[in-house]
């Protein structure tokens, strides 16, 4: 039985998946099973991965449903004693399950531990995705309900702190903090800060396009506080702060956009939280300063409250 799981989902990333799993076989640290989770990839994905000769990786292959859904598939097979994340376009330093499986080894108090990441841009700069100030060790749960910090192919867990948790796969995204949240309350997180994966940045063109996907987050920290028990570790105060602030953001994006319903909306909501706040005033004004037969999405909906689970 290997020590650790690698789970890779992918989709459409041939190129790059390549030199993903190249630098899990790299690494110093041999005792590993690697499961390449297919979320139905029209490219050569299949052909690419079986070319690679080593039997310590897996092929699985699924209908297209999301990396949620590629993951939990990884979850449910995984019999490694550690789990870890790697997405398909990012690479580990040669030590980096050496490092982390012996960081929990010597610390059997934390159920998880992240390290760095730095972003590796297209034209081959690099820079530091945060500074080491915004990372935390032990109880994390309060800090990450404020700033996602913890990126997922930086993360090693114990399978056990896992058990039972899966990605929400009705998210487009926000799946990853949703989970990390709810770990955050089962164990202690440990922070690694000389070890660094790196984290491949694509450059996106501006768009001033809105989507409900910037909801999401809002989504999976309203139910973490509200239904999973998060006001239990976050004090009031901050949580009604963040809510505010999300809410304010996606409604900036709304504004943006020229969606006049959703921004309108959305600022309303962020009064709930900080009725004080006279910039929301002053947002919900500019809001309704978009005529309504200028809306860009004038039949747009709140998305639903996540369930419960």
């Amino acid at each position: 039985m290997p020590t650790v799981t690698v789970i890779i989902p992918t989709y459409n990333r041939c190129s790059l998946l390549v030199q993903t799993i190249n630098s899990v076989l790299a690494q110093d640290y041999n005792d590993f099973e690697i499961f390449v989770i297919d979320d139905g990839s029209t490219d050569n994905t299949k052909q690419i991965v079986c070319e690679i000769k080593d039997n310590r990786i897996k092929y699985f292959h699924k209908n297209n449903g999301g990396a949620s859904s590629a993951r939990n598939l990884g979850l449910k097979n995984a019999q490694g004693q550690f789990i870890c994340f790697l997405d398909s376009d990012d690479l580990w330093p040669g030590s980096f399950l050496s490092t982390m499986v012996g960081r929990l080894l010597k610390n059997p108090q934390y159920g998880a531990a992240y390290c760095l990441r730095t972003l590796l841009f297209e034209d081959g700069s690099t820079k530091p995705s945060y500074q080491k100030e915004f990372f935390f060790s032990g109880q994390v749960t309060a800090q990450l309900f404020q700033k996602t910090f913890i990126q997922t192919s930086t993360i090693c867990f114990r399978k056990e702190v896992l058990d039972g948790i899966f990605f929400d796969e009705t998210l487009t995204n926000g799946e990853d903090v949703d989970v990390w949240l709810k770990v955050s309350t089962r164990t202690k997180f440990l922070f690694v800060p000389d070890i660094q994966i790196i984290y491949r940045q694509q450059t996106l063109p501006d768009t001033a396009e809105f989507d409900s996907k910037y909801c999401n987050r809002i989504r999976v920290l309203e139910r973490f506080y509200f239904k999973l028990g998060g006001n239990k570790y976050i004090p009031r105060k901050i949580a009604m702060r963040k809510l505010s602030y999300a809410y304010r953001s996606a409604a900036k994006k709304a504004l943006k956009a020229g969606c006049r319903k959703a921004a309108i909306e959305l600022t309303k909501m962020a009064l709930q939280f900080q009725k004080w706040q006279i910039r929301l005033y002053l947002d919900l004004i500019k809001a309704y300063s978009i005529s309504r037969k200028n809306d860009k999405m004038p039949n747009w909906q709140m998305p639903s409250p996540l369930q419960e689970n």
